[in-house]
């Protein structure tokens, strides 16, 4: 059987095709970056890309994929499989989208640093403020966290007492989505 070369050339184009889809459905999946979107700026259809993390906001943590909760998991070191840290009932947008709505009057931007204490029943027991751009941005991440409701860690298959974890960055500078 011959094959020219214009025919080889279209079946090695279909493999790749075929191969970029694959990679980019699986990539897809998983993705690297997700963002938690606004409104559009004024005169503008394109919504703003508010806070970008590495899990999405929309999300509690038995909805996670394992890619996803090994990602929630990382800071904590040694968390055994059976274990997970505690996280926000509604996914992280339940502090988040009020965060933002609360900057918008104040306008900071900088980085923080919170970590909070959540009880064996999902309660926040205590939130220390580790690094703020200022002082405002340090009370309103405290409030929005002490009143979130959120999903207690386990430990060797029990809810149990541990930290949680609420670091970013705010800022003001327009990015839209694209």
């Amino acid at each position: 059987m011959r094959i020219n070369i214009s025919t080889l050339f279209f079946i090695l184009a279909a493999l790749l095709v075929s191969a970029s889809a694959t990679a980019s459905a699986k990539q897809a999946k998983d993705k690297n970056v997700y963002f938690l979107y606004g409104d559009a700026l004024p005169g503008s259809k394109f919504k703003q890309k508010i806070f970008q993390d590495v899990v999405p906001f929309d999300k509690n943590y038995s909805e996670l994929s394992s890619t996803l909760k090994a990602r929630v998991k990382a800071p904590y070191g040694g968390l055994k499989d059976s274990e997970h840290p505690p996280f926000p009932t509604e996914g992280s947008q339940a502090i988040y989208n009020p965060l933002f709505k609360a900057n918008l009057e104040l306008l900071d931007e900088g980085d923080f640093l919170a970590i909070a204490t959540i009880s064996a029943t999902g309660e926040v027991k205590q939130v220390s403020i580790y690094k703020s751009p200022t002082p405002n941005v340090a009370t309103m991440i405290n409030y929005i966290i002490s009143n979130t409701k959120f999903d207690p860690a386990t430990c060797d298959g029990s809810p149990c007492e541990m930290e949680y974890l609420f670091e970013n960055r705010l800022t003001n500078e327009p990015n839209v989505a694209r």
